[in-house]
């Protein structure tokens, strides 16, 4: 069955769209397609259908929801180049326990952006001059604090805001400077800001006049006057399309102009294509971000992950992150069963086993494996309880051992991609399934491709065994310092088993910098670097080298052929 929303327009009052497509995609049977007929269409959260989800990596709760693709099955959502244009706290896509889903030929985007951007008008180490235009304001609250009043939402207050300075070329093109680092400045109480507390500056704030704030404190450096402050300024509630439980879901021509949150987020789902995605801010629109937070991010998933023919450019923090999350095992009621929390709490609230599924029991504190077992049942006693039990006894638990669920290993294929002009990184991989990414382009702030796995702070999983990166182009890449691929797992304890990463091949690829800063690997079995090229462009920023431009470290076999210089 096709339905066409031009049969619900009746139900759009006010100019808002919701209505109508709630009925369209209540009314959508299994097998259908819904045409929205490049429509341009406002969708508010008034009227639209709304449930509550803890989503990872960001921030749960009860949701209001535009398209609520819940338990389809065979379904097609096809804009034909519709403009879909969302007001206030409401997020676009949710596809929940669904399969076979497409989506396809349309665009989201935000009538009013969830970031300001002022002009910074004077800085020196302790005091910064910014100015912010009419259609994104800033006020100082009585009691010091950061408030940006929107017309499409409650105003955003905030007591801390993240903040980073942007610039654009001549070329128009915006990304974020190369000289000072992304921090938070915050207004509030003395407290420890945990892993992050490097990031965090103590300020106050005063305003001479409506379009005009005035940051006072220690930032430890200067902004350049003329360039940007880039401030999103909402929690992270809202990511443009939401993927959970679902399986064989695609994603093809969709265009990210602005979303609150993460452009694409994934979790405990299966077979997952996203072909012609693009993360980039409206051509003509003058913002200077896309999205708010990762342009994609795969939590637990399986099967296989593919993205092809994508482009994500000028988000506020990674291109793709594909991870699982290790659960920190907190009691041990009976010798089969482990009782696990979280160590971070935007991954509350998410159960992450499956019976059948295998899982590892590691020991945090020397990354070591002290039992393999195979899940009964699992089950959430509370966000932050997940009750997981096992085919057999466990061994005692100790005070940093985490459970890892193996069996969500998804193979990646990624080519023909480009990311950049982003804070900080492109493409984070720890998939345990066959990597391959080719054919990409990265000229990102940070890594282009990071491969890490980390036992503490956001405790993602975990250990890749077969990675191939090849072909590529990394043009500018790590402009900001630092290595174009980094390899380096954030690890309480070098890995008692061995290595922590297993095969690891460099093929073929082209890098671009001002100094070699190529490559930084630790922990792998087999590494293999072969075929790749330099060209040194003094034109680029300039950092210390890395040695030859190849750092390795605590490997097994590495066949390593020099950089050949172009």
């Amino acid at each position: 069955m096709i339905l066409s929303i031009e049969a619900y327009t009746h139900l759009i009052q006010n100019g808002n769209a919701t209505p109508a497509v709630a009925a369209a995609v209540r009314d959508l049977p299994d097998g259908g397609t819904l045409l929205l007929g490049g429509r341009t269409l406002h969708l508010f959260p008034d009227g639209a259908p709304a449930a509550s989800y803890f989503i990872s990596n960001n921030d749960g709760g009860d949701k209001p929801i535009a398209f609520w693709l819940a338990g389809k099955r065979g379904i097609v959502i096809d804009g034909g180049g519709a403009d879909l244009i969302f007001h206030g706290r409401i997020l676009p896509f949710v596809v929940d326990h669904s399969d076979d889903v497409v989506v396809k030929n349309l665009s989201i985007d935000y009538h009013t952006p969830f970031f300001a951007q002022p002009e910074i008008i004077a800085s020196d180490r302790t005091q910064t001059v910014l100015r912010f235009g009419g259609d994104a304001p800033c006020t100082v609250t009585p009691d010091g604090r950061f408030c940006f009043p929107s017309p499409d939402a409650p105003d955003e207050v905030r007591e801390k805001v993240f903040a980073i300075e942007f610039l654009r070329d001549e070329t128009g093109a915006t990304y974020p400077s190369p000289v000072t680092p992304p921090v938070f400045l915050y207004t509030g109480a003395p407290k420890d800001h945990g892993f992050l507390r490097g990031m965090f500056r103590d300020v106050t704030l005063s305003q001479p006049d409506p379009h005009t704030v005035c940051i006072h404190g220690d930032l430890g450096f200067a902004y350049t006057p003329g360039n940007h402050l880039l401030m999103p300024h909402t929690t992270r509630e809202f990511p443009g399309i939401f993927i959970t439980e679902s399986r064989a879901v695609r994603l093809e021509s969709v265009r990210l102009y602005h979303t609150a949150s993460m452009g694409v987020i994934a979790q405990l789902s299966e077979d997952l294509t996203l072909h012609d995605v693009i993360a980039a801010p409206r051509p003509g629109s003058g913002r200077m971000i896309s999205v708010n937070a990762d342009a994609t991010h795969f939590v637990n998933c399986r099967g296989r992950i593919a993205l092809t023919n994508c482009k994500f450019i000028s988000m506020n923090d990674d291109a793709c992150n594909i991870h699982g999350i290790y659960a920190c095992c907190t009691a041990q009621p009976s010798p089969d069963m482990v009782i696990c929390g979280f160590g971070h709490h935007q991954q509350q609230g998410i159960n992450l086993f499956r019976p059948g599924d295998r899982v590892a029991l590691i020991d945090s504190d020397h990354t070591q494996t002290r039992a393999l077992r195979t899940v009964v049942a699992s089950e959430l006693r509370g966000p932050n309880a997940l009750a997981v039990t096992l085919d057999a006894p466990l061994p005692p638990i100790g005070p940093h051992d985490v459970l890892e669920n193996r069996s969500t290993a998804p193979e990646v294929y990624i080519a023909d991609c480009e990311s950049g002009y982003n804070r900080p990184r492109g493409f984070l991989l720890s998939s345990a399934g066959r990597t391959v990414v080719e054919r990409c382009r990265f000229y990102n702030m940070n890594a282009g491709i990071q491969i890490g796995g980390e036992l503490c702070d956001w405790f993602e999983s975990g250990a890749v065994t077969d990675v191939t990166i090849r072909d590529c182009d990394f043009a500018n890449s790590a402009y900001a310092g630092g290595t174009a691929i980094s390899i380096v797992p954030k690890l309480r304890a070098p890995c008692a088993d061995g290595f922590f990463h297993g095969n690891i091949r460099i093929l073929d690829n082209r890098f671009v910098q001002s100094t070699p800063r190529v490559l930084q690997a630790e922990q792998i079995a087999h590494l293999i670097f072969r075929g790749n090229t330099f060209r040194h462009d003094p034109s680029l920023p300039v950092h210390p080298s890395v040695g030859d431009g190849i750092c390795v470290q605590r490997c097994g076999t590495a066949e390593m052929e020099p950089l050949k210089i172009d």
